[in-house]
């Protein structure tokens, strides 16, 4: 019969042991240990170390550090290495708080760091109530590194913004004068005056004769290129691919007799913006006044839909017309200007001697006076506004004088289909 060995303890070890086996053998508990393999040591070794490593790190992470007023005290007295590194560790447990945003981009900008001071600044939320500031920021500093497509970003967004809901008039005032020179620079007046009617409308009534001189100056002055020029290389250097900024380095260069870069840039911007019908008037233009024919001529057959958007395409394609004695067309295409723009003097004048010739008596007579209507209007209005601006300066406003000269200036500008502008000038000889 089979029994069970029974455990006994070993009088001479204490240890437990069974009943000799047949042959001698013990059962000897002591010496069968289970052995652990050596990987799974060092793997249980390895978490632990990584996962003590990560408390650390953690813990070190969000231990408080210094709080914002703090950090505040140490810009101030100029302790910019410290104030970075515990902005980053703010910013990393708080990435949301815009004011700590604010103060990291201002420690960069003192360090030289302007790309890291606008990509800060273009971070903070747009919930944040000094959003509008901040995006003013960002612009000054895309300016400072000449990259004047990013600043007129941030520019149009304050004004956007802020005519939305405004929340500080400063901002907006500075952020819109600011995006007018820009403009000015590029020779943009249609966007220029856009944002003229932007600051118009919140203007109070005693800063709104300012702003119609400033409608009317755009019309009377333009920037010197030798002056402007330097600063659009500028701006093409730091972004080539700011198609505005080259297009209007084109323009300059061609004023300033720079004929191989002005036709280099243009075909620059035709290649990178081939739906812009601005590049293709400014090109079909330069090519026109260059005296460049053939490649005008080709150019003007293969423009695209959205470029015929622009009434000096019309009036291009009708003078092409004209030169080979194709009369209808060429009224057409002059017909077609002036469906765009009724008040571009040049197709006036050509469709009126094509009206003629084509035996329209009336339609000619029509079209000449309303040529000699707009020219008139604009050879009149720098003496008109320099009467104004003397009798502004020299009377009171209720003098009949002063008066006088803003009735004037709204007819001139009625004249030539500034209704808007006619209409300010109107209020302001009523008030």
């Amino acid at each position: 019969m089979i029994t069970h060995p029974v455990v006994t303890v070993a009088p001479d070890r204490g240890k437990p042991h069974a009943p000799d086996r047949p042959g001698g053998a013990t059962f000897d508990l002591a010496s069968r240990r289970l052995a652990v393999p050596t990987w799974v040591l060092l793997a249980t070794g390895l978490i632990l170390v990584a996962t003590a490593s990560g408390a650390w790190w953690y813990s070190r992470a969000m231990r408080p550090g210094a709080d914002l007023q703090t950090i505040e005290t140490w810009i101030r007295s100029e302790r910019y290495g410290s104030a970075q590194q515990e902005l980053i560790k703010y910013l990393q447990r708080t990435p949301s708080d815009g004011e700590a945003r604010m103060m990291l981009a201002r420690v960069l900008a003192a360090g030289g760091d302007l790309a890291g001071c606008a990509r800060e600044l273009h971070q903070v939320p747009a919930s944040w109530p000094r959003k509008t500031r901040a995006l003013y920021r960002e612009a000054q500093a895309h300016l400072l590194l000449h990259r004047a497509r990013d600043a007129e970003a941030a520019l149009r967004a304050v004004i956007d913004a802020e005519s939305q809901s405004p929340s500080d008039p400063a901002v907006f005032h500075d952020a819109s004068h600011e995006l007018l020179s820009l403009y000015a620079t590029e020779n943009r007046w249609s966007e220029a005056r856009e944002i003229l009617w932007k600051i118009y409308a919140r203007a109070t009534p005693r800063y709104r004769p300012t702003l119609l001189a400033m409608r009317i100056l755009q019309e009377l002055e333009r920037l010197d290129p030798s002056v402007s020029v330097k600063r659009l290389r500028n701006f093409v250097n730091a972004d080539p691919e700011d198609w505005e900024a080259r297009r209007a380095l084109a323009r300059a260069e061609l004023a300033l007799g720079q004929r191989s870069e002005a036709l280099h840039d243009m075909r620059a911007c035709l290649e990178g913006r081939p739906d812009d019908p601005r590049v293709w008037r400014d090109y079909l233009n330069m090519l026109e006044l260059l005296g460049e024919r053939e490649t005008f001529e080709a150019l003007l057959v293969r423009a695209p839909a959205i470029a015929e958007t622009r009434p000096e395409l019309w009036v291009s394609r009708g003078q092409t017309r004209e030169l080979v004695g194709d009369w209808t067309t060429a009224a057409s295409d002059y017909r077609r200007a002036l469906a765009l723009n009724p008040n571009l003097s040049s197709a006036h004048y050509r469709l009126a001697g094509i009206e003629q010739r084509l035996g329209n008596s009336l339609a000619a007579v029509e079209h000449r006076r309303r040529w000699r209507e707009l020219e008139e209007a604009r050879s009149a209005l720098r003496p008109a506004f320099d009467a104004y601006v003397d009798a502004q300066r020299r009377l009171p406003n209720d003098s009949p004088e002063l008066i006088a000269s803003l009735r004037r200036l709204a007819e001139i500008c009625r004249t030539l289909g500034w209704s808007r502008t006619a209409a300010g000038w109107s209020q302001l000889g009523l008030s």
